[in-house]
């Protein structure tokens, strides 16, 4: 869970120092995944928010859905996934299938355009991405650009008589 915001009180150069604030607004992304279920995970938060008011007296805690985004697994054993593990495997060695923490577009690729077989691959290291100091090594570049070439000539069948 991260918390992404919180807000309250005064703000600004004419704020009151003195001021205690009646409110205070957090806003969470909860990520999860497909086995975790959305009802689940909401019902888990508003069972926490509960227990947390209940040992707080004068705490009230409201849930609001701000941004739903279900999740999406490619199946590992699908022609895309099979394909891009085989071109990393030979470009970079052993392969390890992750979900991703972050959101795609691949909601709108499976969800909208109806095409199942999407995945998250590019150069650089997962933990980097999106940070303020991402950068990514020519050389990531360099073997991203042979996976993924790679991955199309398996995909069209180069060599297999299409």
């Amino acid at each position: 869970m991260n918390l992404n915001s919180i807000s309250g009180g005064q703000t600004g150069p004419a704020a009151q120092t003195p001021c205690v604030p009646d409110r205070c607004v957090a806003t969470f992304d909860r990520r999860f995944l497909p086995e975790e279920g959305f009802d689940a995970v909401k019902v888990e938060l508003e069972q926490f928010l509960a227990e947390l008011s209940e040992q707080q007296p004068g705490l009230r805690c409201e849930v609001r859905d701000r941004m739903v985004v279900h999740p999406l697994c490619t199946p590992a054993g699908s022609p895309l996934v099979q394909a891009l593990s085989a071109a990393v495997e030979t470009v970079c060695g052993p392969v390890t299938l992750v979900a991703s923490p972050g959101t795609y577009d691949h909601k709108h690729v499976a969800r909208v355009a109806g095409i199942e077989q999407c995945v998250a691959y590019g150069p650089g290291a997962l933990e980097q991405a999106h940070q303020p100091d991402e950068w990514c090594g020519i050389d990531d570049i360099r073997q991203a650009t042979q996976v993924l070439a790679l991955t199309l000539l398996a995909l069209v069948g180069k060599g297999t008589g299409h």
